[in-house]
């Protein structure tokens, strides 16, 4: 994962300027005004249209982490490993849609597969055969899984687990890496972010703080925070609550704040610790799921939870999620004159999606798919390290596949708290850059991901790095 390969590359010498202000989730710069000049000059529609949206969404935006100065830019349409502006900018996308576009824009056989279906219809309120279909090939390629229950988002994938295993163990307190994101819901807005002057420095964890307004506080006392990388610490705090934890929740790859990867052991001893205290362990796949291969994050390091999450990639770019594991646990949903763990959704497993999604894992399936994609990956976030290097600027990156995370630091990046200490406004400048010269780099935020896909060519990835070198250049 972190071995290095020779890219040559031609190097744009003036193709971008240095100091452009970025802001994103309450991070703010202020800096001269030629960069923002010139991204604004190709982009006098987007700007335009920000204005009127503003006026009409709060922020402008359909969620904040769209927002960043001066303005974004309104996308159009997208093809393959290319997005474009309603100025007509081209960009090589390594956003694509926040994750879940591996196949690229507009894959051939997805964009068949829904336009079949919206010829025979979108909702029934009654089971379809594709849905059957779809939850073989998932539980194919998840062997963890035994039985499986559609959502419409991420958020929903992870939710629903939550309360399934505080059903199935009779606790209700729930563990959580300090740093991760499982979704918008009250019950996991907890230590996502914690402010400057409530961070305990030189600390490895502190207990939960609430991330945003309007959360309850007793939701609070619900959460217990782990270190994600630190073994000792995580082993120490679950123990010390295992009388009271229904589950640990878990991103294979703590993709939360960026990118880091599993030192170690540590999800193979957080597997035999949750089975010997009897917690159920979840494992939340929205982003890592049929990304790092066809088995996700399970199958790359070996470990099969109690439960996983799907999302993102699962619907091949439509709005599809899921949660499923063992039959034992998942039963709990089953009607029953006791009780039962109550799922619904009017949407759930919807015809459109679930064919998007059915046609995205049928391709992903085939042998050879992420040899592929892997080869792009590595092509792309290696390359990353020896532009920063030829520009003598100190980088960590951390990637895995196809999922990948630049941060601007002359220290290794193994924990949160160390993606804290990185130079985050270097960062921003750097990402303006690049974005005005023609990549867009992911998740607009220092804390966010970068992703490649099976429609990035070789071509595109040098030609990327030609334009990341520049953006290095101007930040140096």
């Amino acid at each position: 994962m972190f071995k290095r390969i020779e890219i040559h590359i031609a190097i744009i010498e003036n193709a971008m300027v240095a100091q452009c202000p970025f802001i994103m989730w309450g991070y703010t710069m202020t800096s001269s005004s030629s960069c923002e000049a010139k991204y604004t000059a190709k982009r006098k529609k987007s700007k335009a249209h920000y204005e009127q949206a503003k006026k009409h969404l709060p922020a402008g935006v359909e969620s904040n982490i769209r927002l960043f100065e001066p303005h974004p830019f309104i996308a159009k349409e997208g093809k393959g490993p290319y997005l474009y502006d309603i100025d007509g900018n081209k960009l090589i996308d390594f956003a694509l849609g926040y994750g879940p576009l591996i196949l690229g824009h507009r894959r051939p056989e997805v964009i068949k597969a829904v336009k079949e279906q919206l010829n025979r219809g979108t909702m029934f309120g009654s089971p379809t055969l594709n849905a059957l279909e779809y939850v073989k090939l998932i539980k194919k390629a998840l062997p963890s899984i035994e039985l499986f229950r559609f959502t419409n988002t991420g958020s929903e994938a992870t939710m629903y687990p939550l309360r399934v295993a505080r059903a199935y163990t009779g606790k209700e307190k729930i563990a959580k890496a300090e740093g991760s994101y499982h979704g918008g819901y009250d019950y996991m807005m907890q230590s996502v972010d914690i402010p400057d002057d409530v961070m305990q420095k030189g600390k490895k964890c502190q207990p939960a703080v609430t991330w945003g307004k309007g959360l309850p506080k007793c939701i609070s006392d619900l959460a217990v925070i782990y270190p994600f990388n630190e073994w000792d610490e995580t082993e120490e705090i679950i123990r010390k609550n295992a009388d009271e934890l229904a589950a640990v929740i878990i991103e294979p790859v703590h993709a939360g704040g960026g990118c880091v990867i599993p030192r170690g052991d540590y999800l193979k001893r957080l597997r035999r610790l949750t089975k010997e205290l009897g917690i159920v362990l979840i494992f939340d796949e929205v982003l890592t799921g049929f990304r790092l291969a066809f088995g996700g994050a399970q199958e790359r390091f070996d470990v099969k939870p109690d439960i996983t999450a799907v999302a993102k990639v699962a619907g091949g770019g439509f709005q599809l999620g899921g949660f499923g594991g063992s039959k034992e646990i998942m039963e709990e949903i089953l009607p029953s004159d006791e009780g039962n763990v109550y799922h619904g959704g009017t949407y759930n497993a919807h015809a459109v999606s679930v064919a998007a999604g059915l046609a995205t894992l049928k391709i992903l399936s085939k042998p050879g798919i992420y040899s592929k994609i892997d080869r792009i990956g590595d092509m792309f976030f290696n390359g990353i390290i020896d532009v920063a290097e030829d520009r003598k600027v100190d980088l960590w990156v951390e990637h895995v596949g196809s999922l990948g995370q630049i941060f601007f630091t002359d220290k290794e990046v193994r924990t949160w708290r160390d993606e804290q200490e990185t130079d985050r406004e270097k960062w921003e400048k750097w990402f303006l850059n690049a974005l005005t010269g023609g990549i867009f780099f992911g998740v607009p935020h220092p804390d966010g991901h970068a992703f490649t896909s099976l429609a990035h060519s070789q071509e595109d990835i040098k030609r990327a790095l030609e334009i990341a070198s520049a953006a290095f250049k101007a930040v140096a």
